[in-house]
């Protein structure tokens, strides 16, 4: 792949992911679905399946926290061109959230949580989406 391509690809994903965050903690749970691919999975630490489609997550996350103020934060994205169409990622992360009551499952206040998520991508019709994430948290504090 051409360098400058390269470089390109990286700074769409590195767009993509923040977009990721901002429309969670903006309450745009409709707009998730445009940045997911179509077959898009989120797997837990275990590799089980926890959601298959973009649609189905951006619904558990609007069940989750459509009741609470939240930050999510990315930090330093270590992103891999793997080929035109595929690439990898690993983004230090940390969430703040507090819930008006509680969460609708756990029954927590609030919480503060930090890890990874680690992220496939791949260039759908010109545009790079997220295949897959696993978040693997380092910590977890809650309330």
């Amino acid at each position: 792949m051409d360098p400058l391509d390269r470089l390109q690809a990286i700074e769409d994903i590195r767009l993509l992911k923040a977009r990721y965050f901002r429309f969670m903690d903006t309450k745009q749970f409709d707009r998730l679905p445009e940045l997911f691919a179509p077959d898009m999975q989120v797997l837990t630490p275990s590799g089980a399946v926890y959601t298959d489609s973009g649609p189905a997550f951006a619904a558990s996350l609007k069940h989750s926290l459509e009741h609470s103020v939240s930050v999510h934060q990315g930090f330093m994205g270590e992103i891999d061109i793997l080929d035109a169409h595929n690439a990898t990622g690993v983004w230090a992360m940390q969430d703040v959230i507090e819930w008006a009551d509680r969460h609708p499952v756990q029954g927590w206040k609030s919480i503060t949580g930090r890890g990874h998520y680690h992220d496939t991508y791949r260039k759908i019709d010109g545009a790079w989406r997220i295949a897959s994430f696993t978040l693997t948290r380092l910590r977890l504090d809650t309330i």
